[in-house]
C-alpha cells in the first residue's frame, strides 16, 4: 500500500514521482515498458527542437554540447535522474485494470512474464501520453508487417521502395533521413504543401528535396490501399499504383483512454481532452489525478516541456488530504 500510483514512466510521471517524493509522499511508478519509452521509439538521431533546460526534472540539470539534445543524451539524463534520486520505479508491468472504492484504488498489473500484480493506493495519478497508439489509416492493407508506426532509422532501408504518410515534423523528418540513407522516398500528405506548420530547420531541406524531385510527393492525396508490393495513391486527379517495399504510417497518435474510462473519467467526445481541474488536475472521479501530455487529448497542445510542471500541483494537493486525514 502506498500513498499514489502513478501509471506511467514517461518524463511527465517521473517529474510526478520527483515531486511527491520531495514532499514525502509514498508512491510507486508502473511503467509497461522502459522507462521513457516514448523517447526510446524516437528515431535514432533525432535532436529534440525543445531546448535542454525546458526537458529538465526535479533538480538536477541537463547539460547538453548543444542547445537540443540528442535523443541518446535525453535517454541517458532520464535515466540519471532516476538512478540518482532513487525513484520507485517498476518497469515492464501493464496496468490491466483499475477499481475504486471510497478512499482506495485497486491497480491490477502484468509483467513481460506473465505474472499478475495486484496493489493499493490512496490516490491515482495517470501520466500514460499517448505515443503508445498511433492512429490507423483504416484501409485495406494497413496490418501487414510492412507498414510501421515508428521511425527509428534509414540505414535498413537502403535502396528500398518507401512511403512515408504524413506532413507533419515526425513525417517530414523520416522522409529526409530515409533520402539521406539511400532509400526511394515517396511522401504522401492530405495537405497542400510538405513545409507547412513544421519545424523551421526542416524547411529548406524538404522544399529542395521535394522541388528536384529527389522526394516524389503527392499533395493533396491519400493512400487507399497497400498490398505486398505496392500502394495504392488517391491524388486529387487519379488513382496512382507505385511499386513499394516499406510505408510509414505517421500520421500521429491518439491517447489510450480504456483505463480512463474503466476507473469514470469523462472524455470529449471531440478533442479526447479529458476532464480535470486546471488547478489540482484532479479528475472528475475524486482523487484521480491527471498528467502529462494525456491531459491535451488529441490537441497536441501539452508537452514535455509543459507536463513536468503538473506533478507539483498534484503532489501539494495529495500533501494537503493526506494531512486533513491524520
Amino acid at each position: 500500500m502506498v500513498d499514489v500510483i502513478i501509471i506511467g514512466g514517461g518524463p511527465c510521471g517521473l517529474a510526478a514521482g520527483l515531486a511527491l517524493q520531495e514532499k514525502g509522499t509514498s508512491y510507486l511508478i508502473l511503467e509497461k515498458e522502459a522507462i521513457v519509452n516514448s523517447i526510446v521509439n524516437c528515431p535514432a538521431d533525432m535532436r529534440f527542437y525543445s531546448t535542454s533546460d525546458r526537458l529538465e526534472i526535479g533538480r538536477t540539470p541537463f547539460l547538453t554540447q548543444e542547445a537540443r539534445p540528442t535523443r541518446s543524451e535525453l535517454l541517458k539524463y532520464y535515466r540519471l535522474v532516476t538512478e540518482r534520486e532513487e525513484l520507485n520505479v517498476h518497469c515492464y508491468q501493464n496496468v490491466v485494470g483499475i477499481t475504486s472504492s471510497p478512499d482506495l484504488f485497486t491497480v491490477q498489473a502484468v509483467d513481460d512474464k506473465g505474472n499478475q500484480h495486484t496493489y493499493h493506493s490512496k490516490f491515482l495519478v495517470v501520466a500514460t501520453g499517448i505515443y503508445d497508439n498511433p492512429r490507423k489509416l483504416h484501409i485495406p492493407g494497413e496490418d501487414l508487417n510492412k507498414v510501421k508506426y515508428y521511425y527509428t532509422e534509414g540505414h535498413s532501408y537502403y535502396r528500398r521502395q518507401v512511403t512515408v504518410i504524413g506532413g507533419k515534423n515526425s513525417a517530414i523528418e523520416a522522409a529526409i533521413d530515409l533520402y539521406r540513407s539511400g532509400a526511394h522516398v515517396t511522401l504522401v500528405h492530405r495537405g497542400e504543401s510538405a513545409h507547412v506548420g513544421i519545424k523551421p530547420y526542416l524547411i529548406p531541406d524538404i522544399r529542395n528535396l521535394v522541388e528536384k524531385e529527389k522526394i516524389k510527393f503527392y499533395p493533396l492525396s491519400h493512400v487507399e490501399e497497400i498490398t505486398h508490393s505496392t500502394v495504392s495513391i488517391r491524388t486529387p486527379e487519379e488513382l496512382v499504383s507505385i511499386p513499394n517495399d516499406i510505408v510509414f504510417s505517421l500520421i500521429g497518435y491518439r491517447p489510450d483512454f480504456s483505463l480512463l474510462s474503466q476507473a469514470g473519467v469523462q472524455v470529449d467526445a471531440l478533442t479526447s481532452v479529458p476532464s480535470y481541474r486546471a488547478d489540482t488536475y484532479e479528475s472528475n472521479v475524486p482523487n484521480l489525478f491527471l498528467a502529462g501530455v494525456v491531459t491535451g487529448g488529441t490537441t497536441n497542445r501539452v508537452y514535455i516541456e509543459d507536463g513536468r510542471f503538473h506533478g507539483g500541483k498534484i503532489a501539494d494537493e495529495v500533501q494537503k488530504r493526506l494531512l486533513v486525514s491524520v
